[in-house]
């Protein structure tokens, strides 16, 4: 499972192992040949932003409202410590829609098929088969497939979501679904189950990835989906030595601020900015956190009782499978007493065994069509906190900076004023105008993180009032379906249960 702290830090010896295989389930010979590799190397990462930057710790009142308190209607609260009504997308649509940010990636489509077992005992693994088709120019062909395990799908979820901080990057599946079954690997193989469910789970997030319009175009996507292994594996350590030192992120306006505060006490006894200084403030960020934390905490719990309902089912199919067994094991013991009752008795006997087939098959299509995506639902709003975590990071260090930049001018004005200090004026001077720099730079950070965080959540309500009605559609569709069938199963059977005749045993 991610590190609570850092869910997004790069993967260690121990997350590797959850990846590992057990023997093997059925699947595929391994990936297909790689698309050739590219005429000149990729152009440079676009600029890291530490994945410790994203995880600042929200607001000690974000969240806090009950789902049912939060008010769709009124007017948004002041920025006075109370809290904040739902976010509505409807105050950004207009605006974010009109830059003409595209909806979706109609010119790239990714499909994820044939888990491959690799290797054996400890050192095993599952590669998958990514198979994209686009119509994009920076591709080298239409259509093409690599092969890649879960580390790779893991790096380029890390890759995303560092480089482009407040952009909602879809979720990967917990690691820690294979955990269980990579501990069994001495004695019981991954399930066919469990190989489609990850696979699935695989080709959502880049189905989600290839979707979205601004992370469509990263190069790291591309190298990701057309690199030799020897090219990805060049490039994800061209990134790591690039990194550290890259500037002009939120961490490292942050840290400036953080510092500048440190040697701001050498110079004067204040230990912040004036009186009159005035951190922004930023309601919608609040609105955001609430309507996300709300949310999240309704849908698991849709999510928890969706898969109850399910496993009644599971736990229907079982038992009437028991329950036809007994009843033809009846009409086996009356087939010498009664030949009517005895045929009864097994006709019904395999109904019962054609309805526990029903409800098995509907347990199954009602976790892959309803009970699968919320879950994956649940991960995506930890995604959507998480983007929100960037923006208030962003917030804080932007108004760090300020009331750095603050506190030097008043010390600044100060000296001035007091005469006869023009070499601590001097130096304070140049502190301020470094000052101001971080300032200008954390402001940039902050609205570029808010302008993504803003057109994603407007993306994200409208997809999903679409998802979650193909969700609950397909719901009532398949209890309707089942129903009928069970139904029809019951039909034929009772008029050959009332034709039982009882003056037919055999005396």
């Amino acid at each position: 499972m991610m590190d609570s702290a850092n869910p997004f830090a790069a993967p260690t010896q121990s997350d590797d192992f959850y990846e590992q295989a057990a023997p093997s389930a059925e699947g595929g010979s391994g990936g297909a040949a790689a698309a050739p590799p590219p005429a000149a190397p990729p152009r440079p990462p676009e600029p890291h932003v530490p994945p410790s930057t994203c995880f600042a710790t929200p607001p000690s009142n974000f969240g806090e409202q009950a789902f049912q308190d939060l008010d769709l209607s009124g007017p948004v609260a002041p920025s006075n410590g109370g809290p904040a009504a739902r976010f509505d997308s409807k105050a950004l649509e207009a605006g974010s829609l009109a830059s003409g940010a595209r909806v979706s990636s109609p010119d790239l489509a990714v499909t994820v098929s044939n888990p491959s077992k690799q290797g054996e005992g400890m050192s095993a693994y599952f590669t998958y088969t990514v198979t994209t088709r686009t119509s994009l120019p920076q591709y080298q062909c239409g259509q093409f497939s690599v092969s890649r395990r879960f580390r790779d799908f893991d790096w380029l979820h890390t890759q995303l979501a560092n480089k482009y901080p407040g952009a909602i990057v879809p979720a990967l599946p917990e690691k820690q679904d294979l955990k269980n079954a990579s501990l069994k690997y001495t004695g019981v193989g991954m399930s066919a189950e469990l190989l489609e469910q990850r696979r699935a789970q695989l080709q959502r997030f880049m189905q989600r990835v290839a979707a979205h319009p601004l992370l469509h175009s990263a190069q790291d996507l591309q190298t990701f989906l057309e690199a030799s292994d020897v090219q990805l594996e060049s490039w994800k350590e061209s990134t790591k030595l690039k990194a550290p030192a890259l500037l002009s992120t939120v961490a490292d306006v942050k840290q400036g601020a953080y510092s500048s505060a440190s040697r701001l006490s050498s110079y004067f006894t204040s230990d912040g900015p004036p009186s009159s200084f005035e951190p922004v403030s930023d309601v919608p960020l609040m609105q955001m956190a609430n309507y996300s934390s709300a949310l999240q905490t309704q849908v698991q719990a849709v999510h928890k009782n969706s898969k109850n309902y399910i496993e009644r089912h599971n736990s229907l199919s079982s038992s009437m499978t028991s329950l036809g067994l007994a009843l033809t094991q009846l009409a086996n013991c009356e087939g010498d007493a009664s030949t009517s009752l005895a045929e009864g008795l097994s006709q019904m006997g395999v109904t019962v065994d054609r309805v526990a087939s029903l409800y098995n098959e509907q347990a199954a299509r009602e976790k892959a069509t309803f009970d699968d995506p919320l879950k994956d639902y649940v991960r995506l709003l930890s995604a959507c906190k998480q983007a929100i975590n960037c923006r208030d990071a962003a917030l804080r260090a932007y108004n760090n900076a300020r009331a750095t930049a603050a506190a030097k001018k008043d010390k600044l004005e100060k000296l001035r004023a007091a005469g006869g200090k023009e070499d601590k004026a001097n130096v304070v001077a140049r502190e301020l105008s470094d000052a101001e720099e971080n300032v200008r730079v954390a402001k940039q950070d902050y609205e570029s993180v808010a302008a993504r965080l803003d057109a994603d959540m407007v993306r994200f309500q409208r997809e999903k009032l679409a998802d979650f009605k193909q969700y609950i559609v397909g719901f009532v569709s398949l209890q309707l379906e089942y129903s009928q069938s069970v139904q029809a199963q019951w039909r034929e059977l009772l008029p050959r249960l009332e034709a039982i005749d009882p003056a037919s045993s055999q005396q």
